[in-house]
């Protein structure tokens, strides 16, 4: 892993950053996305649920499952059926700075992860006026209220996606430790500096006993425990040594990346910093995708 001097190319600053607070929503705004997102997706008591209906089923069930969650591609669904200038804006906006590689090859499963990270940038990033107003913060007002003639998810639910638009933050992790028998995994923010203790089971079976290694995803805070409910950028369990921790944890600090840089890193061509994913993959790292 190298990297240039060079800086990557500037956007405005009104659409970029990782931690996007939960503002009050603007009646006028409101108005022009209330119709109801007709994706439909999987209901585990049959048939089918609207975005609405995941946050509530979370809720109903949060005592097996845990906090209530809005699952990103809803968000996006919701404005592309009822705002699909900000949404085509935005996709442009993603794409534009992710500036993919025409060389590489085009798998379903590349597809498929790159509108994962495209909706997780949407939902937090993408700033939809100069208060830093995120479509997810929309999304959940929206669900808090009612729409089309069905009530809200109730105030409880409500917190929980408050708390999630408000301490959400992308970063590149160092795996400290994992337990897949507590479920937990300790990482350190190396952009920002910080340990945090995250509840997940899925990764932290992945990295059971792991005291390194990269996680490059989205953390949030709800209801005091961080949690990563969201796909992961990228992982891998090695590079696991701490020279080579030390030497990201450096650049990072000058770099200050937000989602969409690491996208790029991963995905595109990036013009300050650069790896080698060949040669990474040569010393037991996956190549992403």
């Amino acid at each position: 892993m190298w990297i240039s001097d060079a800086r990557p190319p500037d956007f405005p600053p009104s659409r970029i950053g990782s931690h996007a607070g939960l503002q009050a929503v603007p009646t006028g705004f409101i108005v022009t996305i209330t119709r109801k997102a007709t994706e439909p997706s999987a209901n585990p008591e049959g048939g089918m649920m609207t975005m609405g209906e995941s946050v509530a089923v979370s809720e109903r069930d949060r005592g097996r499952r845990g906090v209530a969650t809005l699952p990103v591609h809803k968000v996006v669904s919701m404005f592309r059926n009822s705002d699909l200038v900000t949404y085509g804006d935005a996709r442009r906006e993603f794409f534009i700075q992710v500036n993919l590689n025409p060389f590489r090859t085009r798998t379903r499963a590349f597809h498929e992860h790159m509108e994962d990270a495209f909706a997780q940038w949407f939902s937090f990033d993408y700033h939809l006026d100069i208060s830093g107003l995120t479509p997810f913060a929309v999304a959940a007002a929206v669900e808090r209220d009612g729409h089309c003639g069905r009530d809200g998810v109730g105030e409880s639910a409500y917190r929980d996606l408050c708390e999630t638009s408000s301490s959400n933050f992308a970063s590149w992790f160092w795996v400290r430790g994992a337990s897949a028998v507590s479920g937990e995994v300790v990482v350190e923010d190396l952009a920002h500096g910080g340990m945090y203790e995250v509840q997940d089971r899925a990764l932290a079976g992945r990295f059971d006993g792991a005291t390194g290694g990269t996680v490059i995803g989205r953390i949030a805070e709800v209801r005091g425990v961080w949690r990563m409910p969201w796909a992961t950028l990228y992982e891998a369990h090695t590079p696991c040594d701490d020279m080579f921790r030390v030497h990201v944890a450096s650049s990072l600090h000058e770099w200050d990346p937000g989602y969409a840089d690491y996208a790029r890193l991963l995905f595109g061509r990036d013009p300050r910093l650069n790896v080698d994913w060949e040669d990474m993959a040569r010393e037991g790292a996956p190549h992403p995708l």
